[in-house]
């Protein structure tokens, strides 16, 4: 159709399972997001969130000080608001102005100068403003619908490998199916599907296919916390590789359910 925001923690993590016999190597540190920027900072460009997402994902594998390989820091989680979010995305679509609305507030959202959502944004593979502007067309409104999430974020924890996450949760005992949905999240598809009225998915289930992740409710993260608790230390014994990860994924359960009103989002390369 055509038309006319956690806080950071420094230092090490408490080891809050795993007590005996086994080697839990050395901590990890935790980033800050970074304070909020007042109006009248900087404008954010276009051209330098494609950048910094760039820059990123060209520095996914990192070395320390040792030159050992490490885990590569390739996911990004915040805390969304989905209820607000899509309560307001809704009200943009189905209201007078329908695409326009949702456009614009895309763009608005693209050139601000909030960090939190300079890196939401820079963290998501989309099409661009210039393509947004050459067509007003449904086209895009999954991507739109992705950038509109941004104002209703919170930083969270990270899972600092998800794939390791996948790969090493069924030697634990989780099933493959399980493993990857922790390590990537839920279908977005799926969330819409939960919360936006027949009229408003309707309009996206005609562009929004499958691959679109992910997301992770309460039920998800407490579930993976109480079987975490659970874990026999000895399990680690031969695989001592999945102690850092696990308690990374822990801690990141962890702090999602603290917010037990939203929604754990999960972006990776």
């Amino acid at each position: 159709m055509l038309c006319a925001h956690d806080a950071p923690r420094s230092g090490t993590w408490h080891r809050r399972f795993l007590r005996n016999g086994v080697n839990r190597g050395r901590a990890d540190t935790f980033d800050s997001p970074g304070s909020r920027v007042p109006r009248g900072a900087a404008h954010v460009s276009h051209l330098s969130i494609r950048a910094t997402a760039s820059l990123r994902r060209e520095n996914g594998g990192l070395l320390n000080e040792e030159g050992v390989g490490t885990l590569a820091v390739n996911s990004q989680s915040w805390m969304l608001d989905s209820i607000a979010f899509h309560h307001d995305f809704e009200e943009r679509l189905l209201g007078p102005e329908g695409l326009v609305a949702v456009r614009d507030r895309a763009v608005q959202l693209w050139d601000g100068v909030d960090p939190v959502v300079h890196s939401y944004l820079a963290a998501l593979v989309v099409s661009s403003p210039e393509d947004w502007y050459r067509a007003c067309e449904d086209t895009h409104l999954v991507d739109w619908y992705r950038v509109l999430m941004a104002p209703w974020l919170t930083p969270t924890r990270s899972i600092q490998g998800p794939d390791a996450l996948r790969r090493g949760l069924p030697h634990l005992g989780w099933h493959a199916t399980e493993s990857r949905r922790l390590a990537r999240g839920r279908e977005l598809l799926t969330l819409a599907e939960r919360h936006l009225s027949p009229a408003a998915l309707d309009r996206l289930l005609v562009r929004f296919g499958w691959g679109h992740k992910g997301w992770l409710d309460l039920g998800d993260v407490t579930g993976a916390l109480d079987r975490m608790r659970m874990l026999d230390p000895r399990k680690f014994r031969e695989h001592p590789e999945l102690v850092a990860v696990v308690e990374n994924a822990f801690e990141v359960f962890e702090s999602a359910a603290t917010k037990p009103d939203h929604v754990l989002l999960i972006v990776s390369d």
